[in-house]
């Protein structure tokens, strides 16, 4: 079952749209469920079944084990920049990634807090992010304390600062989880993807998982089977 709603959000000023993916039989028990917080809510919900309510895609395979939380970026591009990449290197001097912060603390200290009061969300809580959106799932990852894992899918590492790396290895946790997906066929270099895994496990952390996939293209629809990868990943004990 999926709803959708809207909240003003004036720390951020803008209407923020969010999407909730329930688990199959949650109105069933009292259970308390994992959440998965994404980035760009507006592809991943955006493979409806417009009759069921249903997501046709992905989190099938979490319907009877977690919770997944869609979070809508701003159309403006430039607004969804500052708000995903607060490592921004680009040459768009629209881009403000002084907001990326604020986001992130709005949604840890305003949106959960409202999330946890109307759904059942236990302190398992993990981030996913693609492209853009994999850049602010790494920065929640290791800068908030509450976040127990990522999912890195085809970040965009062309687009960030040598900042990003450091603070990885300045607050890394080797008991989060990481998961990371790459497509060959996919917009950035195979270098810098390449570089970024071997920093990352050069620091040992317990628990993770890469998947490469050498024909993939970069299509959200085509994230399907790999998202039930990272979703069973992080619910293995």
């Amino acid at each position: 079952m999926v709803e959708s709603f809207k909240i003003t959000a004036q720390k951020l000023k803008r209407i923020l749209k969010v999407s909730i993916s329930l688990p199959l039989g949650y109105d069933q028990n009292n259970d308390n469920y994992p959440a998965v917080l994404t980035f760009d809510g507006q592809y991943l919900f955006n493979f409806l079944d417009e009759k069921t309510k249903q997501m046709d895609l992905s989190v099938s395979a979490s319907h009877n084990r977690c919770i997944v939380i869609g979070i809508h970026s701003p159309k403006i591009e430039a607004w969804r920049m500052s708000e995903l990449n607060p490592y921004y290197n680009g040459t768009d001097e629209s881009v403000e990634p002084v907001l990326s912060i604020i986001y992130y603390d709005y949604i840890i200290y305003d949106l959960l807090p409202y999330l946890k009061r109307k759904y059942r969300i236990s302190d398992d809580l993990y981030v996913l992010g693609f492209n853009e959106g994999a850049i602010a799932a790494a920065y929640m990852q290791y800068h908030y304390s509450i976040i127990k894992g990522m999912g890195l899918f085809n970040p965009l590492l062309d687009l960030v600062n040598e900042k990003f790396y450091l603070d990885i290895e300045n607050k890394f946790d080797e008991n989060k989880k990481i998961y990371l997906f790459k497509g060959d066929k996919v917009e950035g270099e195979i270098s810098d993807f390449y570089n970024f895994y071997i920093r990352l496990m050069a620091l040992k952390p317990i628990y993770s998982k890469i998947d490469y996939v050498s024909e993939y293209k970069n299509d959200f629809k085509g994230f399907e089977a790999y998202l039930g990868s990272f979703l069973e990943f992080i619910e293995e004990k």
